[in-house]
């Protein structure tokens, strides 16, 4: 372990009381008796990192089981969430780091056509430097940023949905410039066309990423960053480097977020050791914002890659041994040979 690693988790055990004192306030009591054992993660080595939720690489993962509670620290605060818990599971390679959620949820909001729909969402942060200390785990402080990756159910399956598959029996006279006759409803992809235009998509055209349709068919998941309560920010779409998708079955969502290992401050190195916090909002229990669930800091180490070397050190320390056992039986049986031929010589 490198000495910015122990300084890293020095840092920890002091945030120790702290995380504990905050987990008392969101009521820590509901945990499950081995997330309260576990603190750390492995992130396992491995040629390429998987794609799929499938992939049989996850299944030989170290499993992290992270106790959520309700973000009570401000307003609007959460006494009672929907989600209570989740897994994680690490895998990297030379280029990314890819992060596996797991957590149980009976319903998915993943679809955006009403005022009071909500989605599901999944967040994890980590310090924007981690050589500047660990900050307050819920959403950095100032001049200690972190830096958060957020998966959005709605922006992987909201081309799936639209105001008008919820209302069939709406009606207009016209949307103008989209290429649509009189009569029809407008989506979201016909202003995506060339020459279409995207004033009309008011969120876009005003430069927000929430309303970014060609981002949101990239990606379903946003880097954002923040230093503090109020102050979180999206990174500029130039700068969205993640990827992500999530399936539900059988009343679990599986989220699978890949990032780069080059983060803007600081290089993911085998070895390393790196505090992640986690958020899930739950959209069936009308989680939203600062309404969600919220981990304590835990503790990733990027495992350190083994080389052919130590496979056959063994092997040749072994045949080091034989070598010398054999030279030494040989210079005894000299020995032995030489002390025969002066007995039989003449005095």
């Amino acid at each position: 372990m490198s000495l910015f690693d122990i300084r890293l988790l020095r840092r920890g055990v002091l945030l120790a009381p702290l995380a504990g004192a905050a987990a008392a306030v969101f009521g820590a009591g509901t945990r499950p008796a081995q997330a309260q054992e576990k603190a750390s993660l492995i992130a396992k080595s491995v040629g390429r990192v998987p794609d799929t939720l499938d992939d049989p690489a996850w299944q030989q993962t170290d499993v992290l089981p992270v106790p959520l509670a309700p973000q009570a620290v401000v307003k609007p605060r959460l006494y009672k969430t929907g989600v209570t818990s989740l897994t994680v599971r690490a895998l990297y390679d030379g280029e990314h780091l890819a992060v596996l959620l797991e957590w149980a949820d009976t319903r998915a909001d993943a679809e955006f056509a009403g005022v009071a729909d909500f989605r599901d969402a999944v967040a994890l942060e980590f310090p924007a430097n981690p050589a500047d200390g660990i900050p307050y785990f819920a959403m950095g402080e100032p001049g200690k940023p972190v830096t958060i990756y957020q998966w959005k159910a709605d922006w992987q399956y909201g081309s799936q949905f639209d105001v008008s598959h919820r209302f069939p029996d709406m009606s207009n006279d016209w949307y103008p410039f989209s290429g649509r006759p009189a009569g029809e409803i407008a989506e979201i992809a016909d202003y995506r066309r060339d020459g279409a235009e995207k004033v009309f998509l008011t969120s876009w055209s005003a430069g927000s990423l929430l309303g970014d349709p060609d981002l949101q068919a990239k990606t379903s998941v946003e880097k954002l960053q923040a230093e503090g309560f109020g102050t979180l920010t999206p990174v500029e779409a130039a700068a969205q480097d993640a990827v992500g998708h999530g399936a539900s079955k059988d009343g679990r969502w599986q989220v699978l977020v890949t990032i780069p290992r080059a983060q803007g401050g600081f290089v993911l190195e085998p070895g390393m050791t790196l505090p992640l916090a986690f958020a899930v909002w739950d959209g069936s229990s009308n989680e939203r914002g600062g309404e969600k669930a919220v981990s304590t800091w835990y503790f990733m180490s990027l495992e350190q890659p083994v080389g052919s070397a130590i496979y056959w050190a063994p092997v040749l320390a072994a045949a080091g041994v034989l070598a010398a056992q054999f030279g030494g039986l040989r210079a005894l049986r000299r020995a032995r040979a030489d002390g025969e031929v002066g007995h039989d010589e003449p005095s």
